[in-house]
Order: C-alpha cells, then structure tokens, then sequence
C-alpha cells in the first residue's frame, strides 16, 4: 500500500531555482522584444538614388551624391522590418519635383516632395534628410544641340525580328568651352550588344563625353526596342513595262510575279500590297533568249523579301 500510494501522490514536484531562473528569464526576454517592438525609434537608412533631369544651364558644385541618408522614425518592429530589405531598391530623383531656391540655383531634398517608401518597402515619417540641399552655379561657355547615336549590335532568335530602335531623348543640349563644343557634332552612349532576343527591350545607357570639360543636361538616354515574331506572307503582283512605246506593242509572259516575304507580326497592312511594283525594261531585251529580267523597283521598308518568281519574263514586240 505504502508503495502504491508513493507512486501515484497526486502531487507534483516543484521546480528546482535553475529551471525556474530560465523561465523567468524567457517570459522577461519575451516582455522586452514586444515592449522594444512596440516603442517608436528613430534610425537612420543609407538609400541609394540617382538623378534625373537636370537643371538647364546649372552645374553642381561639387559631385552628386549616390546614396542620401534618411532618418526615419518608426516603431522597431517596422524598423526591422525595413532592415531586413537591405540592400535598397535605387530610388530616382527628378530635378523638376524638388523645390529651387536662392534664385533656382539650390535644390532641397524634402520628404514632402519625394516618396521613400518604394525604396523602404513601408510608410515612415522622415525626420531629416542628408544631404537636404544640393548646390549648383550658373553654367559659362557656348553651348549647342547634338544628336544622340547608340551604337547597337542586335540579334533576335530565328524567327523574330526588331522594329526600328526608339531613343529618348534623341538630341542633347551640351556645355563647355568653345574649342572644345564646337568640334562635336553627336554624343555617343555606351554601345548595347544584345543577342537571342525574343522579347521587347528597353535599356537606360550613358553617355560617353567627349571630354570632362563636356557638360550635358541629362547623363543617360533611354532605347527602347520591339520585338515580334517574323510571319511569312506571299502576294502575286503585275509586272509592268517602264519602257512603253506608243508605236510598239510589247507583249510578256508571265505578265505576274510571285514574292514571298516576311514582315513582323501585327506590321503589315493590306493597303502596304500597293507598295510592291515589279518592272521590266522592254528595251533591254537578251538578243539570245527574248528575255528581260524582273526588277523588284518597289518594296514596302517593313518587311524583307525572301525571295520572287519568275526573275526573267519572255518577250514579244510587235510593232502597230
């Protein structure tokens, strides 16, 4: 009985001090993650950025900055939140949403007139902005507009095919000393090399000065590139003589030419079928065959011939 009765006490053991220190120590940790979660802190985040359309006829004096230290205020749970999205999506910054002031030569950085919550991922009260004011001087020297050229090599998958290049800005105002401006007549960019392409493209380049006594209003231009699949089409034309004489009658078989070509998907029309014109020259004539070749004179620019049927047409002159 004494055994049985030892076995199952209904009462349970007390925890010995250490294993109570712990617990006790668990639950104060716990208290002070959610009391620290829920305080508002203020921290600073270092944010890359990049600037957009510069002001006209201003220079920074001295280098533009990078990256920008925001001091943002917030609760720590948000605060780590945000740390945890390091690194930082580059933010852009464009000259013509801040506030100029001292006659528009200084521009200040406000947290009311940019949003950092694409770059931070969330919605905080920004105390302070460093830098808060870039400085700028009045440009001097001769100034003109180029023309921007991109060098490009592309290469699109078999079957696919590219539109004519879209670059904006296309021309640039530029800066500096007479003998250096007046001897440049276009601003290159950085060369795009792309091959395989089977979908549209659109690509930020910088350019290439000439000279660091080269100032230009923006240092990048835009390209944008669309691509579409290549169909295969074919169309039966007549031919026709550019040298008719009243006096003559010319006869030719075939009188029509097959062609077969291609074009990008969605870039051709039935009104362009009127573009195609297939000639011959009735007055130069193989003295050995009474044959004339064919000539393509006219082909719509967006589309490629592959290849046309016949090349050479029989003649027959009969005079009236």
């Amino acid at each position: 009985m004494n055994t049985f009765s030892t076995k199952y006490s209904p009462f349970k053991k007390k925890p010995g001090k250490t294993k109570a220190f712990f617990i006790c120590l668990v639950i104060a940790s716990f208290l002070w993650l959610a009391h620290s979660l829920n305080t508002v802190y203020t921290y600073s985040f270092r944010v890359p950025v990049l600037f957009r359309n510069m002001p006209q006829n201003k220079k920074p004096m001295g280098e533009l900055p990078d990256h920008v230290f925001v001091d943002a205020k917030a609760s720590g749970l948000k605060l780590l939140l945000i740390l945890l999205n390091e690194p930082y999506r580059q933010m852009e910054i464009d000259f013509n949403n801040l506030v100029s002031v001292n006659r528009n030569r200084n521009y200040v950085l406000s947290a009311s007139h940019l949003d950092f919550s694409s770059s931070l991922k969330f919605n905080t009260q920004i105390k302070r902005i460093n830098p808060d004011t870039l400085y700028f001087s009045e440009r001097t020297g001769f100034q003109k507009i180029v023309p921007i050229k991109v060098p490009m090599e592309l290469k699109c998958v078999e079957g696919f095919a590219c539109k004519k290049p879209t670059v904006l800005p296309s021309f640039i105002t530029i800066w500096g000393d007479t003998d250096v401006i007046e001897s440049i007549d276009t601003i290159y960019t950085q060369p795009l090399t792309l091959s395989n392409i089977s979908q549209n493209v659109n690509a930020s380049l910088e350019f290439i000065k000439p000279s660091q006594k080269v100032y230009t209003t923006v240092n990048e231009t835009n390209v944008t590139i669309e691509v579409a699949r290549l169909l295969e089409q074919s169309l039966t034309i007549p031919i026709t003589d550019i040298h008719h004489q009243p006096h003559q009658q010319v006869n030719f078989y075939p009188s029509s030419v097959k062609l077969r070509f291609t074009s990008l998907q969605n870039n051709f029309n039935t009104e362009d079928t009127a573009l195609f014109k297939a000639t011959i020259n009735s007055s130069h004539i193989n003295a050995g065959t009474h044959k004339s070749p064919v000539m393509l004179s006219t082909v719509p620019g967006n589309v490629t011939i592959m290849d046309y049927e016949p090349k050479e047409v029989d003649i027959l002159i009969l005079k009236k």
